[in-house]
C-alpha cells in the first residue's frame, strides 16, 4: 500500500507540474495523463493481478516493461523537481531572470528534453540493473590476521533476489563467473530469493553448480522471511549452502602456499523475524563456544549492516559481511537508504575495536525496482589483509 501511495504522489506530482503546465494540445495532454497514471499503478496491477508485490508471477518482458515505465516516471519527477528549483530562484532574480523562467518553464524544448532525458536515464538504470554481475576486488583489513591468512580471497554474494525477473540464465550466469575465479570460500548473505518454492526451484537451481574448496555458507535475509520460510530454508540447504543460523562453524581453508589455516564463520538470524513470531538474531549465542577472537579470525554473515555496532557490543569478531541495502541503486538516493541503515549504504567501515563492516552493493534486485544509476551490481573478490 505505502508503495502503492509513493508512485501516486509522484504521478501528481508530474501531473501538476510538468503535463497540466504543457504548451500542447489538449488530446496530447490528455494521452500524457493517461501513460503517467498507468506506469504509477503497474506496481499496484503487480500486487493484485500479479500475485504480490514482493514476486509478481508475471511475464518477463512485461515486468522489464512496467518497471521501466516506473523508472521513467521516477527520473521525471526527480527533473521536474529540478526545474522548480530552477523557477524559483529565476523568480527571486527578478526581471534578470525572466529569460530562465520562460527557457525552463514555458518552452517545449526543455520539457521534451526532460522526457528524453527521463526515458534514456530509466533505459540505462534497468539495463546496468538486471545484468550478470561483474567482479570486483576489494582488500579488507582484518584486525589479528594471522599470516598465513594473509591475502586469502572470499568471493561474497548477496541479495540475488531470483524471481520472475532475475530468472535461470541469469542465475546461471552468474554461478560460472564464480567457479571461474576457483574459489576457496563463498558467502552469499541473505535475500536470495523471491516468490515460493515451487515457482522458484528452476531459477535457483544453477546454485547447486556452486564450486568452492572450503564450501559454501550463508545466512537468511528479510526476503527469505516473506514467502515460505521453512521450505526455503530447506531447500537452500539442499542446493548445498549451509546456511548458519545463529550459529557458527570452524572452517578449515588453505592460507598463503596452501598452509592450513583457521577461520570461524558465524551467521545470525534476519531481524525480519519479529514481525512473523520467529527467533530473532542473536550474536553471543551465534559464537558461543567457538575459539577465541585473538586466536582463529571470526567473519560474521548478517544481512541487514545496520545492527553491526550492536553484534559488537554483544560478542567479538574482526569482519562483518553484510548486504540488504543494495548499495542505494541510484545515486543521491544513497543517501535516503543511509538513513534508513544507520549510515551503512555500501563499501568498507571500521567499528569499535578495529572490526570492519563491508556492505555489499547488491548481486542483483528485488524486481520491484531494477534500476540502478551509478551503484554496479556485483560479485565480490574480497581480499583479507593484516590491518
Amino acid at each position: 500500500m505505502r508503495f502503492s501511495l509513493f508512485h501516486f504522489i509522484m504521478a501528481a506530482w508530474v501531473l501538476w507540474r510538468f503535463v497540466l503546465p504543457l504548451d500542447v494540445p489538449r488530446n496530447v495532454k490528455r494521452a500524457l495523463a493517461a501513460l503517467t497514471l498507468f506506469c504509477a499503478f503497474f506496481s499496484t496491477f503487480s500486487t493484485l493481478f500479479g500475485g504480490g508485490l514482493v514476486s509478481p508471477e508475471l511475464p518477463r518482458w512485461l515486468l522489464i516493461a512496467g518497471n521501466y515505465g516506473e523508472g521513467v516516471l521516477l527520473f521525471l519527477c526527480a527533473l521536474t523537481l529540478l526545474r522548480e528549483a530552477v523557477i524559483f530562484f529565476s523568480v527571486l532574480a527578478g526581471r534578470s531572470g525572466e529569460k530562465v523562467h520562460d527557457a525552463v518553464q514555458k518552452s517545449r524544448r526543455t520539457a521534451i528534453g526532460m522526457g528524453l532525458a527521463s526515458a534514456a536515464l530509466a533505459l540505462y538504470g534497468e539495463n546496468r540493473g538486471i545484468e550478470v554481475p561483474e567482479v570486483r576486488r576489494h582488500v579488507i583489513p582484518v584486525k589479528d590476521l594471522p599470516e598465513a591468512l594473509e591475502g586469502f580471497e572470499i568471493v561474497q554474494l548477496s541479495d540475488t533476489h531470483c524471481s520472475a525477473m532475475m530468472y535461470e540464465p541469469w542465475t546461471r550466469a552468474m554461478v560460472e563467473r564464480i567457479n571461474a575465479l576457483n574459489p576457496e570460500l563463498v558467502v552469499i548473505t541473505g535475500d536470495f530469493v523471491d516468490g515460493m518454492v515451487e515457482r522458484r526451484e528452476r531459477d535457483v537451481a544453477p546454485f547447486a553448480e556452486l564450486r568452492a574448496r572450503s564450501g559454501v555458507w550463508g545466512c537468511e535475509g528479510n526476503h527469505e522471511h516473506y514467502g515460505d520460510y521453512d521450505a526455503w530454508i530447506a531447500k537452500l540447504k539442499s542446493l548445498g549452502i549451509r546456511l548458519l543460523q545463529n550459529e557458527h562453524a570452524v572452517v578449515d581453508v588453505r592460507g598463503k602456499g596452501g598452509a592450513p589455516a583457521q577461520i570461524v564463520l558465524g551467521g545470525v538470524r534476519d531481524p525480519m523475524a519479529q514481525r512473523f513470531g520467529r527467533i530473532l538474531p542473536d550474536a553471543r549465542a551465534t559464537f558461543e563456544g567457538a575459539p577465541a577472537a585473538d586466536e582463529v579470525p571470526r567473519i560474521l554473515l548478517a544481512h541487514q549492516p545496520g545492527y553491526f555496532k550492536q553484534y559488537l557490543a554483544e560478542t567479538d569478531f574482526a569482519l562483518q559481511l553484510s548486504g540488504h541495502t543494495h548499495g542505494g541503486q541510484i545515486l543521491g538516493m544513497d543517501l535516503l537508504v543511509g538513513l534508513m541503515n544507520r549510515t551503512y549504504v555500501r563499501g568498507l567501515y571500521e567499528g569499535p575495536r578495529g572490526a570492519r563492516l563491508y556492505v555489499h552493493p547488491g548481486s542483483g534486485l528485488w524486481n520491484g525496482f531494477p534500476m540502478r544509476v551509478g551503484v554496479p551490481s556485483e560479485i565480490a573478490l574480497l581480499e583479507l589483509r593484516r590491518a
